[in-house]
């Protein structure tokens, strides 16, 4: 069970990407992404990024990458996530919902972890997402 969970996860991703992804099962929520001439199929994304907006009625969040923006809905499940203000920096991990509406992609969110400090992740965060995209989606 354990394994099915970590196959359905698109890693670590830059927003950008994700809007190339179709969408392949409605009943599913299953995406696919054409990477390096590979075709990948996923449920969830994990992303980081810099809160912009915060509308806690509306119960959602806007982050956005150097690549683009993404709408985090129902933020209210994950713990501790109004503790998060505008300008910190999180990662999230959650359902794709959405790639075509608007100017955002749009998820539906399970985990958001803030890191009160632009510190190492933010730096880090494109090496991390290129390194696994070529370790892992690069294989022979």
């Amino acid at each position: 069970m354990a394994g099915q969970f970590i196959d359905t996860f698109w890693r670590k991703s830059f927003i950008g990407d994700l809007r190339r992804a179709r969408k392949i099962s409605e009943n599913e929520n299953q995406w696919s992404l054409m990477y390096d001439g590979k075709t990948h199929q996923f449920q969830y994304v994990w992303l980081q990024g810099l809160c912009i907006k915060i509308d806690k009625n509306a119960d959602l969040m806007i982050i956005e990458d150097a690549t683009g923006q993404a709408e985090l809905q129902k933020c209210s499940r994950a713990v501790d996530a109004w503790s998060t203000n505008e300008g910190d920096y999180l990662m999230t991990a959650g359902k794709l919902l959405n790639t075509n509406s608007s100017d955002r992609i749009i998820v539906d969110t399970y985990k958001i972890q803030c890191f009160k400090t632009l510190s190492k992740q933010e730096i880090n965060w494109p090496f991390e997402v290129v390194d696994i995209s070529q370790r892992v989606y690069h294989y022979y």
